[in-house]
């Protein structure tokens, strides 16, 4: 028991900080926030940060890193065990993308905001297009198509970081199901046609 309890004691202590400096983050900007005003805030002394920490990048890095492995986790769970999934067949509520972003919405929210004077959205789109490209292989199965592969696979991955990002922006406006239901029809959907929008009874 004696073991686990300096573990414990450092999770409990980067949390406090975590979660004080998400509070100022949404205060004011990244450059703005001092290491005084955040230990302050976390009820801990400048050394205790310093054992932890060199820098408030560590911090925040850390911080990052933390919601890319559990978003990771909640990407992987509908497909852990398989070699194909057929949209066909699987369950909305299989998916649990959609769950972690609204579960980690303060986070998101304020990470994406411009205010916080920090570039996640690059970081945060970089991931997922990497995380999307090595989990995925998305193949095209009419014969005979050509398409390039890597387009194609560029097409559906900035496809799905657009819609995700573009539901966070709205302010999570549509409910998690919706969203679970939406992105297995939009993956399955084909359209061979698109139609131009009128404008004063002409086309633009």
């Amino acid at each position: 028991m004696t073991v686990k309890h300096p573990d414990r004691r450092v999770r409990k202590t980067k949390e406090v900080l975590k979660s004080s400096f998400l509070t100022l983050l949404q205060e004011k900007s990244f450059n703005h926030i001092s290491i005084t005003e955040l230990v302050q805030l976390a009820d801990c002394t400048r050394a205790t940060f310093y054992t932890h920490y060199e820098q408030k990048e560590d911090l925040l890095d850390e911080m990052i890193e933390d919601k890319f492995e559990e978003m990771t986790a909640a990407y992987r769970k509908p497909y852990v065990g398989l070699s194909v999934v057929d949209f066909n067949e699987l369950p909305s509520a299989s998916i649990e993308l959609f769950d972690h972003f609204i579960e980690n919405r303060t986070f998101y929210k304020t990470m994406l905001d411009p205010q916080t004077g920090y570039n996640y959205r690059e970081k945060l789109t970089k991931r997922m297009d990497r995380l999307f490209r090595q989990e995925f292989d998305f193949r095209v199965t009419e014969p005979d198509t050509p398409i390039d592969t890597k387009l194609f696979s560029t097409y559906r991955i900035h496809g799905i970081i657009g819609l995700i990002l573009e539901w966070i922006d709205s302010g999570f406006e549509q409910s998690t199901a919706y969203m679970n239901e939406q992105l297995i029809q939009i993956l399955k959907f084909n359209t061979p046609q698109i139609f131009i929008r009128q404008q004063n009874g002409k086309s633009r």
